[in-house]
């Protein structure tokens, strides 16, 4: 093998989801041998090093460059097929924020003075495909049937069993408590949809041939060492950066009106395989940290006299503590409307009705339980970030409006602010707007 090296953004908070559908799309279509382990957005390379001692000079150059930067995002939008150097190649479509295309680019200038590239595009870094591999080396032909099979109507790739509602429920709960008691790792059945979720790089990594030659974290600004790579610990460290940064994580009270109502759905607190499936900014071993987060953020948003509607599944799991100690945690007069989690449904309503700059809004916990014929606006929670496409934070021609925590940066949103939007919209406009917080859009 050539003394190769490569530049790239492993996933962070996307990793488990994307790796899990990765490996359902490779089994389902026979291409498991070309199946990409470490879901990656190539930054440069790969290449080779023209002098073969420079390899200081190498990692001195990334984090010189890399030195003030902070977390870099970009969204994971479906998936294409290509023809790569060493045949067809199927990969999760990335856009890129104008972070993500100056990074790249100013590598490819730097690095491109005393390395060879292996790959065309670090030639013209305006051009570059951004991208995250699936299967690569493909077979001619197998790169078209591959992404032909799910474009295709009604394609499932996820493998699940035909089981009765009865059956389904017990084996999901035998197979939940195994994984707790460490026998067996569950691997969740992924349904496989056209991917539109969002994402940060939070580290560089530099690989030599297959191994990590160094990794730099671009929220603490160092390179880390070698056994700091997968530690957990300083995985959260990462992570509590990169959640303040990005306002997921807040630290003071945050002002507002007196008469402000909030609105939040989804908080699943407790419940730590949320932290997988949904893509949040935690580490899955620590869901105490996520609730303490979720938590926080929600009293410095809301005071003990606002109002506010939760809108379902406040907590979720074996290992949740009880619905009413988390009750007792959160400011505010609030409303709670039935989620499909929720246990004690004594105290909770099935649904709800506001209205705001002379437009009305249902809120309701899953936006197929609204009455046919309403005409008004429906606000919701249900169904998370994992179908963005059909149920974005503000969908203007369908007029939903998802409250899910993941959708609206995980602190309570307010009916004024959400009036406010739908207010100001450009005139005629139907483009939805993805998610609450700035992102690529």
């Amino acid at each position: 093998m050539d003394d190769t090296y490569l530049v790239e953004i492993r996933l962070a908070r996307t990793r488990w989801q994307i790796k899990e559908t990765t490996r359902a799309i490779t089994q389902k279509s026979g291409a498991e041998r070309y199946r990409e382990r470490h879901p990656h957005v190539t930054l440069y390379g790969p290449f080779t090093l023209k002098d073969p001692t420079r390899v200081q000079f190498l990692l001195d150059t990334i984090g010189t460059i890399a030195g003030s930067i902070g977390a870099v995002p970009f969204t994971l939008d479906g998936w294409e097929r290509r023809d790569g150097m060493h045949g067809g190649v199927v990969a999760f479509s990335v856009s890129p924020s104008p972070a993500l295309v100056r990074l790249s680019a100013t590598l490819a200038r730097a690095l491109s003075c005393f390395t060879i590239s292996l790959n065309a595009w670090d030639l013209r870094p305006d051009e570059k495909w951004f991208h995250v591999t699936i299967a690569n080396r493909l077979p001619p032909g197998k790169a078209e049937e591959i992404v032909s099979g799910l474009t295709a109507p009604g394609y499932d790739a996820s493998g699940s069993p035909a089981t009765g509602p009865n059956t389904a429920g017990l084996r999901t709960r035998l197979l939940a408590l195994a994984e707790r008691m460490g026998v067996i790792h569950q691997r969740r059945n992924v349904p496989i949809r056209p991917v539109l979720l969002d994402d940060a790089g939070l580290r560089i990594t530099v690989m030599h041939k297959d191994m990590i030659l160094g990794e730099y974290d671009l929220l603490r600004q160092q390179w880390l060492a070698h056994e700091e790579i997968h530690n957990p610990r300083s995985w959260q460290q990462s992570l509590a950066l990169y959640r303040r940064s990005a306002g997921f994580e807040l630290s003071a009270p945050v002002a507002h009106e007196p008469g402000e109502i909030f609105l939040i759905a989804d908080l699943h607190l407790g419940h730590a395989n949320i932290i997988r499936y949904c893509s949040r900014p935690f580490v899955h071993s620590d869901v105490a940290e996520m609730d303490r987060v979720l938590i926080a953020n929600w009293n410095y948003r809301v005071a003990p006299r606002n109002p506010v509607f939760f809108l379902g599944d406040l907590r979720y799991g074996g290992d949740a503590r009880p619905d009413a100690e988390y009750r007792v945690l959160l400011n505010g007069r609030i409303t709670f409307v039935a989620g499909n989690h929720d246990k004690n449904t004594r105290d909770t309503v099935p649904s709800a009705l506001l209205a705001c700059d002379g437009q009305e809004f249902l809120l309701v916990h899953d936006p197929a339980n609204a009455p046919a014929g309403f005409s008004g606006w429906v606000i919701h929670g249900h169904h998370h970030n994992n179908d963005l496409r059909a149920f974005p934070f503000i969908d203007f021609a369908g007029k939903k409006i998802n409250v899910s925590a993941e959708v609206i940066g995980y602190s309570p949103v307010s009916l004024q602010e959400i009036c406010r939007i739908i207010r100001e919209r450009t005139p005629g406009s139907e483009e939805p707007l993805l998610l609450r917080y700035p992102y690529v859009q």
